[in-house]
């Protein structure tokens, strides 16, 4: 009878050991799972800004994805004081009404439904300078110019970044009225 209580003391054992190194397998499991995708995202995060340049050639602005993966731009909203501007050409008339800028003057570039990659720049709006673009640009400077862009992750993750303040949230956002070329 002694013989057969151990045995049954020693298989209640080994079951209850089996059982515990499978809930810690199943654990680690779990938690090497969630590593794997944080990594993963992080192989795939955009870091989209918008910058201005000055230079001996003009004013510019532009796009720059610091980050390790694709910024997909999916809505583009630019407010010129309070009120929303529809392409370059509004920004200008708003900027200067009798509007005497030259389009050789004015390079502009799409950012709304593209996609910028890794280290990818590009440029969105730029005067060359004359006397005509310098007021401009310091009538811009002196007003109030916002841009609000969302762009995403190819993991569906979206971020609302606005220029000039720079703040950046995690959230979706559309446009009313979409900023177009």
């Amino acid at each position: 009878m002694k013989v057969q209580v151990n045995r049954e003391l020693f298989q209640s054992i080994g079951t209850a050991t089996a059982l515990i190194i499978s809930v810690l397998a199943l654990v680690v499991s779990i938690y090497e799972a969630n590593l794997l995708k944080a990594q993963q995202k992080a192989t795939v995060w955009p870091y989209l800004t918008i910058s201005q340049n000055y230079n001996s050639e003009g004013f510019s602005l532009y796009g720059l994805n610091n980050g390790t993966g694709p910024a997909l731009v999916s809505s583009v909203s630019v407010r010129y004081n309070n009120k929303t501007v529809t392409d370059y050409q509004d920004l200008l008339v708003k900027l200067k009404p009798d509007n005497s800028v030259g389009y050789d003057k004015i390079r502009t570039n799409q950012l709304n439904n593209t996609v910028l990659k890794a280290g990818e720049e590009r440029l969105l709006f730029f005067l060359e300078w004359d006397d005509e673009t310098r007021k401009i640009v310091a009538k811009l400077n002196q007003e109030n110019l916002s841009i609000l862009v969302q762009y995403c992750s190819v993991l569906d993750e979206c971020w609302t970044f606005e220029y000039p303040s720079g703040k950046r949230v995690k959230e979706n956002f559309k446009s009313e009225v979409e900023f177009e070329n």
